[in-house]
């Protein structure tokens, strides 16, 4: 039997596959749901406020309403003045770094360096770079062990074994 959209699971996971109606009415089932869980804790949540202490709030906050106003004023000064000093120092490193690029790319290295560096031949290193892809093989000091192009190089070359250190000796599982 074929059909003419795919079918789809009785439960839909992908929200933007849902139809716009259904899902607000899903919305509201939603909320109206929490709501009643909501009212089912209201005693549990009384009872952990009256445990931590929720008429403290009543006493200090509610009863002292001048005190209350005068604490907000002290913190609404505070964070203003705290963004004033970030503002402030945000806008004075962008007047001393924006258009200056302090971060480059390392120059590249010719196969003279790569030579040196890694302790292989000049050839060996011009034999890296001219390959599209090449296998290199470690040992555990780190030293270059063996060479493998993948790719058959123009010239027919093939595959190159430094004599320096024994092959690599293949993992048992």
């Amino acid at each position: 039997m074929k059909h003419s959209r795919p079918r789809l699971p009785d439960i839909i996971d992908r929200n933007d596959l849902v139809p716009p109606g259904k899902r607000r009415v899903g919305q509201i089932v939603s909320l109206a749901a929490w709501m009643v869980w909501i009212y089912l804790l209201t005693p549990i949540i009384a009872l952990i406020g009256w445990a931590l202490g929720v008429g403290l709030f009543e006493r200090h906050i509610l009863n002292d309403p001048m005190g209350t106003l005068q604490a907000i004023q002290i913190y609404g000064l505070v964070i203003l003045i705290a963004g004033l000093i970030f503002i402030s120092w945000a806008g004075y490193n962008w007047l001393r770094f924006h258009n200056h690029e302090r971060r480059h790319a390392p120059p590249p290295i010719g196969p003279q360096e790569l030579a040196r560096r890694f302790c292989i031949s000049p050839q060996e290193a011009e034999e890296i770079e001219q390959q599209r892809i090449v296998t290199v093989h470690f040992n555990d000091g780190a030293e270059i062990i063996d060479i493998v192009p993948e790719d058959p190089a123009p010239t027919g070359s093939h595959r190159t074994t430094i004599p320096s250190s024994p092959p690599p000796e293949p993992a048992s599982s």
